[in-house]
């Protein structure tokens, strides 16, 4: 099992303990294990096209160079169903395809696990219910099941490469 998967299987885990819960540990933890299992899907699914797996250790260093806020940015354009250009691609990258549901859903979805993993680790102010720990559990699992579907797309091979270098693409 890779580590998006146990985290995925841990979001389920602590959302689930008992919903009538108040416990907002358990409730904040789900909601950034959710965010983190997505994240680590498509790390892996990066590191994979841009790495070799021979010398040891360089995927994970691939992974480990990844920025949240980057692939943030990179989700949010990726998000319009349909379109043709994404913004922040150079001119010469064109999208063989219009971006399709399944990736419009994961660059949605991708941004919306995220802003509530900054919620769930950072604002105390606010008060989180078992059903937000489920909604973004199910929000992730959403993301998994449309990967699957997308991964082998024409359309993945320049999501995955903009998540890595598209911040340097315009330089």
């Amino acid at each position: 099992m890779s580590l998006a998967e146990e985290l995925l299987e841990h979001a389920r885990f602590l959302a689930n303990l008992d919903p009538r819960t108040t416990s907002q540990a358990n409730i904040r933890r789900a909601i950034s294990a959710a965010y983190y299992a997505v994240f680590h899907l498509l790390a892996a699914e990066v590191a994979e096209q841009v790495s070799p797996d021979s010398p040891a250790g360089l995927r994970e260093r691939t992974q480990r160079a990844l920025e949240h806020t980057q692939m943030g940015k990179v989700a949010k354009a990726f998000s319009q169903e349909g379109a043709t250009r994404v913004k922040d691609l150079p001119d010469d990258i064109v999208l063989p395809n219009p971006v399709s549901r399944e990736l419009a859903s994961i660059g949605n979805r991708f941004k919306e696990l995220q802003d509530a993993r900054h919620a769930a680790d950072y604002d105390v102010s606010k008060y989180f219910y078992p059903t937000d720990a489920l909604t973004q559990v199910q929000e992730a699992e959403e993301v998994f099941k449309d990967w699957k579907i997308e991964e082998t797309s024409s359309n993945a091979t320049v999501f995955l490469a903009s998540l890595m270098f598209g911040r340097s693409w315009n330089k």
